[in-house]
């Protein structure tokens, strides 16, 4: 599996996804056959990227008094999904908000999962209040606060090594397993004991490196309860685990965390927010997304600061081999490479004003799948903005999408979902990238990439400054020439790219939080 098929997961847990229905008694099991029988006319419009029709097929079941009270939650997380294929964050959120509400007949753990999906939604929504993200992430915890914990009493937790676990939904080719690479090689051997634990079966070669430096990989088939995996874990007496997918892909490893299998639990990188928990103790963040001093009250957890950057980039090789040669375009040519459900209209209204102060530019937008649906309802997008056919060229997913990294002279970030990995290859590709950054955690990860590799003036605290910032460096072209050239060593040289600085920085906090906990307990 490729990059780009990788950045954002989506957190969709119905058809067309890796998640397998959970195990469940025989009665369950009936009952999931019962509505997937029913709502197999609708399945079948999704598998075929039709949602119009497959909302269309729901609306006439519905009528018909197909489903009884104890089926509608289905019936909405359907309708979520057929809403994400329109790229629509905000009916999305309303359908899974209406799942969550009717329980009637809903498992627990399908709706945890179908919760998770509704928070990982809420980071597309530019209109939503900062109290209302962080209330909904709290809600969260109630529903898990009644699963039966695990104990840990100390004599269980005397190793000659520190055991630290990371729960992650697979450990293959993709954004956060190179954002993890370095804690899984780098670490001190005499120190500690790493273990890595992937709750779907997949591997590839970079599963295969990754078992070559660390004590244990276990993953987990399709079907296992989420109890046996906590379990497992449980048995392994891992210290600290640390769970780097958190909401995404309907939060499985949330709701491993929920039965406590080590002492200490810790989350981040692999999402954008707190996970509203109060199983898990710490969240892993750094002075620029969440500065000293604020947005504790934001978080479930104790926030771990680090000094400089949270995320550590590891360059996957087909970064590394990316060819190509910059020249300054005239006119300028500004790029997007984030996936086309994070451009909402509110973005797209900045690029267009962008767009009327430098009439002359090209926007290059590309996708990171191959989806011809996306393509489509970001055109209309645009032909509703106003924006002339021949000023934007959009592209679909492509294994050699880097190459056309050359082909733009500025990188323009999304908002309020901003770029994570997408940024990264920028930067070592040598790209500005302007961003936008707010108030959350997950709106600031373009701010503490930039400010980290020494161009905090690439961020923009306001709609304004970003429209002024874009406008201002497209009339530069010395600047953008040298920039393009400086950029690539600058990354190199970044805290972002410092692999045992970071490494050393995240065992320091290991060391801090599990004298912590020996101390309490």
């Amino acid at each position: 599996m490729v990059r780009w098929e990788q950045e954002g997961w989506n957190g969709l847990t119905e058809e067309g996804t890796r998640l397998a229905p959970p195990a469940g008694s025989a009665a369950e099991a009936a009952a999931y056959q019962a509505m997937d029988e029913k709502l197999r006319p609708v399945t079948q419009r999704l598998r075929q990227q039709q949602p119009e029709l497959a909302l269309d097929t729901l609306r006439a079941l519905r009528q018909k008094g197909v489903f009884q009270e104890t089926e509608l939650w289905r019936v909405y997380q359907r309708a979520g999904i057929a809403y994400n294929q329109m790229m629509d964050p905000e009916k999305v959120a309303e359908a899974y908000w209406q799942a969550v509400t009717h329980p009637a007949g809903m498992p627990l753990r399908k709706q945890q999962e179908i919760y998770s999906d509704y928070l990982f939604t809420l980071h597309y929504l530019p209109q939503l209040s900062d109290e209302e993200f962080h209330a909904k992430h709290f809600l969260y915890d109630a529903l898990v606060r009644t699963q039966e914990k695990l104990p840990h009493p100390r004599a269980r937790h005397r190793h000659a090594k520190l055991r630290i676990g990371y729960l992650a939904p697979f450990f293959i080719e993709n954004v956060t397993s190179y954002f993890l690479a370095q804690l899984l090689t780098l670490y001190d051997r005499d120190r500690y004991e790493v273990y890595c634990y992937s709750l779907w079966p997949d591997r590839d070669a970079l599963t295969a490196e990754f078992e070559k430096h660390i004590h244990t990989l276990r993953t987990f088939p399709a079907g296992t309860f989420i109890s046996a995996a906590a379990q497992a874990i449980y048995e392994d007496e891992i210290d600290i685990l640390f769970d780097v997918g958190v909401h995404t892909l309907g939060g499985r490893t949330c709701q491993v965390l929920g039965y406590r299998p080590a002492p200490v639990q810790v989350a981040g990188i692999g999402y954008m927010s707190t996970s509203g928990m109060s199983d898990v103790d710490y969240f892993l963040t750094d002075r620029y997304l969440d500065p000293p001093g604020t947005h504790d009250a934001d978080f479930s957890e104790t926030l771990i600061r680090l000094p400089q950057s949270h995320f550590c980039y590891t360059p996957p090789e087909q970064v590394l081999r990316a060819q190509g040669a910059y020249h300054v375009h005239a006119p300028v040519v500004f790029g997007s490479f984030n996936k086309y459900e994070k451009l909402n209209v509110e973005t797209l209204s900045c690029w267009r004003e962008i767009l009327r102060r430098v009439p002359e530019a090209h926007f290059l937008l590309k996708n990171t799948t191959r989806s011809p649906r996306d393509e489509r309802v970001l055109r209309r997008r645009l032909e509703a903005l106003g924006f002339p056919p021949s000023s934007y060229t959009l592209e679909r997913g492509t294994h050699d999408y880097l190459a056309r990294y050359h082909d733009v002279d500025i990188i323009l970030d999304a908002y309020p979902y901003v770029g994570g990995a997408t940024t990264c290859d920028a930067l070592l590709l040598g790209v500005p990238v302007l961003t936008r950054y707010g108030a959350r955690h997950g709106e600031r990860f373009g701010l503490s990439l930039v400010a980290n590799v020494g161009h905090p003036e690439f961020a923009a605290a306001t709609e304004q400054a970003y429209i002024e910032k874009a406008v201002a460096l497209a009339r530069d072209p010395e600047r953008m020439r040298a920039l393009h050239a400086s950029l690539p060593q600058e990354m190199r040289r970044s805290p972002v790219m410092d692999f045992r600085g970071y490494v050393r920085a995240v065992e320091q906090a290991y060391e801090a939080i599990w004298q912590r906990w020996l101390l309490t307990h």
